[in-house]
Order: structure tokens, then sequence, then C-alpha cells
């Protein structure tokens, strides 16, 4: 979601934390010896603190500069920590009066990594704080396997289209469907008329388990593997029952105040008008009414944000029926 104030507050004690550590080191008039090794933790602070960039070369195919770039990366957080060293050793020599440097020992090598180490785990938890990454890991962590010889699948994806018969899951397909005078009741609650495609699935089942679907990402002509394609209905894989339909902005009214202008900001634009069909924590698929005539239908991670802070760009089909039409079906290999 981009930078938020509890990632901020969280930045700035770590800055201020490793940069005093590193004044403390002279002002203790510790062995110079220990230049490399503040120097190492620094670097490691600082690359899990820009994990964003990383996953964004990651995904753009830059990656390669980024590691060519680590050399001077500790080059520079080696004269970081080097002038912070003689600052400090500097105020120690003037205020006390004398020069007592230390014998270098092991402690003189723990430490700095240590310190580096606890940087890289705050690191990683502000980089949850300010956007959802697709794993815990980050992307640049995990392995490239991109070579063509070496690339294997992790799916396949037929090529039928999804018809309302094959759409739920085969244990539960075709039990416990929607009379019309549900579906009227179902309508009458949220004051919107259902695609009609959505009521024929409604009327087949009230929601649940899905069979496993995807939608290829766009430009992807032979999708094989699980980037190249989008599950819209989530990790649960379920459809919304009807009973439970509710608006985009009542789902995030769940655990975020509209009333708080601190959280004014967890409310898309136009939420009151969106109807949610699937949900996985903010990952959201949803009818959006916000426009005259049918609704069209939008996908999109709520919590995902870019390195410049923007969020996730909303994929949209012109109407239910255009959505329904790019489902496939997939299995894992």
């Amino acid at each position: 979601m981009g930078v938020t104030k509890l990632s901020a507050a969280l930045r700035i004690p770590l800055g201020l934390g490793l940069v005093g550590f590193a004044l403390a080191a002279g002002l203790v008039q510790r062995s110079p010896w220990i230049l490399p090794f503040l120097g190492a933790g620094f670097t490691l602070a600082y690359l899990f603190g820009q994990l964003r960039l990383w996953r964004v070369a990651r995904n753009s195919g830059t990656l390669k500069r980024y590691w060519l770039q680590l050399p001077a990366d500790f080059a520079l957080q080696l004269l970081l920590v080097s002038a912070l060293y003689l600052i400090g050793f500097g105020l120690s020599a003037l205020f006390s009066g004398a020069v007592n440097v230390a014998p270098f020992g092991p402690a003189d090598a723990i430490w700095p990594i240590a310190v580096g180490v606890v940087g890289a785990i705050m690191g990683l938890y502000i980089d949850r704080l300010e956007g959802k990454p697709a794993s815990f890991l980050p992307l640049w962590m995990l392995p490239d396997d991109d070579t063509p010889a070496e690339r294997q699948s992790d799916l396949i994806v037929s090529a039928d289209p999804v018809t309302l018969d094959t759409f739920f899951s085969g244990e539960a397909a075709g039990e416990g469907g929607l009379s019309e005078d549900d579906i009227t009741r179902v309508e009458a609650r949220l004051g919107r008329a259902l695609p009609d495609t959505l009521i024929e699935l409604y009327r087949r089942q009230n929601g649940g388990n899905v069979a496993g679907l995807c939608i290829p990402k766009r430009g992807i002509t032979h999708p094989d593997r699980y980037e190249h394609v989008m599950t819209p209905f989530g990790a649960y894989n379920d459809l919304v029952p009807a009973e439970s339909l509710r608006t985009l902005w009542d789902t995030v009214c769940d655990y975020a105040d509209p009333d708080d202008p601190d959280e004014a900001d967890q409310f898309p634009e136009g939420s009151k008008a969106m109807i949610v069909l699937a949900q996985w924590y903010r990952e959201t698929l949803f009818l959006d009414y916000n426009q005259p005539g049918a609704p069209r239908v939008g996908f999109t991670d709520f919590d995902r944000f870019d390195v410049d802070g923007e969020p996730d760009p909303v994929i949209w089909w012109t109407d239910f029926d255009a959505f329904f039409a790019s489902l496939r079906h997939y299995e894992p290999v």
C-alpha cells in the first residue's frame, strides 16, 4: 500500500540506529578492522530495505544490473561507516584527550553482522507493510529458471472454454441452486440486477467451490506457468454464496473505519457500487456498477503497490459474459 505511517516510523529509527551504531564504534575506539564488517552489515540492511526495487528489477528483466551493482553498494556503505566511525573516534579523542584503540576481537566481527541481520529482518517486515509481495521471500531470492533449456511447466491450461456445467467443482456441481424467489430477494437486498450468466450459475449452485479456473494474462499465448495466469477466485477458489454478496465498501468496513481520516484511503473510489464475487485478503473479483448499463468485472489486489507507491492496476472486462468467456480450466503438472 506504499509508504505507511507505520513503515515510515520503522524506517526512521532503523536508519538512526545504524548511524548511531557506527558512531558508537568510533566513540569507544574499537579497532578500525571493524570497518569492513560494519560495511557488510550496513550493505545487508540497505539491500533488504530496497526489496521493492529488487522485485521491480526482477519483473522487468533488469535484475542483472542490481547484482553487478553490489560491489559498488558495499564500497559506498564502507565509505559511510568509515566517515561515521572517524567522526565518533575524533569526538572521543577530542573530549577525552586520549587515544586508546582497543585490539580487534571476535565481537568486532559478530556485532556489525548481527546488526545487519536485524536491519534485514526489519526490511522484510517493512516491505510487507508497504506492498504485499508475491511470496514471503522477495522474488530476487527465488531461483531464476527462465532459461528455455531448463524451463519446466507448472500447469496445463485447457484451450476449451469453461461452460455453465463445468464451472463448479465436480463434487458439488448441481447441488443447492437458487430458486427465482431466492434470486429476486438477493437482487432486492443489493439494489442491483445481477448479470444473467451469473444468475444461471447461482441457479445451478449457490456459490462455493469452483473448478480449477484461471485466465491467461494478456499477451501470453501458451500459458504453462503460474506467473502466466490469473486465478480470479483466489486461494479459496470459490464464488461467494448469493446471500453473502456484499459491496466492496462493506468488506473494507470489516477492518477499517470509514470515519477515521487515517483509514479513508482503505476504501477504493466507487466501492459502494462494487459487488464482491470472490475475495482472498484484498485480492478481489467484483462487479462494478459505477457506470450505466451492465456491470463490468474487475480484478485486482487492493493491497499491492509498485515501487512508486502506485496501486495495482485493475484488470477489467466489459461485462460478466466477457469475463466468463476468458476463463479456462487448468491442472497442476
